[in-house]
């Protein structure tokens, strides 16, 4: 059976670690709203191309010997 008193300085420093934890993450929590909101805008829709043929110029000369 584990030392009552180290299981307890175990369960304390885990405590301290998560409180660390929770601390970064109510600064990033703001932060990262900023960001997702200002990303948020509308895109506008383009609409597909479409492509037109172009024709071979008449006065082209073969350049095959």
């Amino acid at each position: 059976m584990k030392n009552i008193y180290e299981l307890m300085r175990q369960k304390e420093a885990e405590f301290e670690r998560l409180k660390s934890e929770l601390q970064a993450l109510r600064i990033a929590a703001p932060l990262l709203e900023e960001e997702l909101t200002a990303d948020v805008r509308p895109v506008p829709i383009q609409r597909p191309v479409q492509a037109k043929p172009v024709a071979a110029p008449t006065d082209a000369k073969a350049i095959w010997p």
